[in-house]
């Protein structure tokens, strides 16, 4: 199970190291500037942006024939679909990790306000909504429907995630409380659906 999931890491470290000098520069900017929009900016392209790396391991590893090899070891297919939804966890809490740290660094510098915080925390929520409703359609479609159209899938994934967002996140009262819960309640549920996905897929 380490093994596996130090391998899903590495795979995404490739891409992600790359994606994050970027962010990297743009977080200079975000801290020098105390523009609401461009942290908002910040924060939904950081998260989003490296599930979405994470996200791609699944198609990478079958282009590469890495995926097939697995079979061939001594885990369990149980075991390899749990690495890959805990790669997924991880990568989308890097991603809150580092936004919030540039947003903290911001808001020491330039101070915030009650309704300044409220607007990133709403936009964290989102963010973190649109990752965790993105992984938990993307793997299972990736599994059920074949490795060929990663990147059809991601889109696909995305834009339903987005719309996931859009519905709940503006109910009123409790719309972000609604939209988290509900995202992370769609990721658990898709583990089991993919791990009986793969359990019938032959190769």
């Amino acid at each position: 199970m380490k093994g596996l999931f130090k391998s899903n890491f590495l795979a995404v470290w490739i891409n992600a190291k790359i994606f994050l000098l970027f962010m990297f520069a743009m977080g200079i900017a975000v801290i020098i500037i105390p523009d609401q929009t461009w942290q908002m900016y910040f924060i939904i392209i950081g998260i989003v942006g490296l599930a979405v790396n994470a996200a791609t391991v699944i198609g990478n590893e079958f282009s590469s024939k890495w995926g097939k090899y697995k079979l061939t070891l001594p885990v369990k297919r149980i075991d390899i679909v749990k690495s890959l939804y805990i790669n997924q966890l991880l990568w989308i809490m890097i991603g809150v990790f580092f936004v919030g740290i540039i947003i903290a660094l911001s808001y020491l510098l330039h101070g915030i306000t009650f309704e300044q915080f409220e607007g990133i925390s709403g936009v964290l929520v989102v963010g973190i909504s649109i990752s965790l409703s993105m992984g938990a359609i993307f793997i299972p479609m990736v599994y059920l429907a074949g490795e060929d159209k990663t990147i059809v899938f991601l889109i696909i994934s995305l834009i339903c995630a987005l719309g996931i967002v859009t519905m709940l996140f503006n109910i009123p009262l409790f719309g972000p409380f609604i939209l988290i819960g509900c995202s992370i309640l769609l990721f658990i549920v898709s583990f089991p659906l993919t791990v009986g996905i793969f359990k019938k897929k032959e190769y």
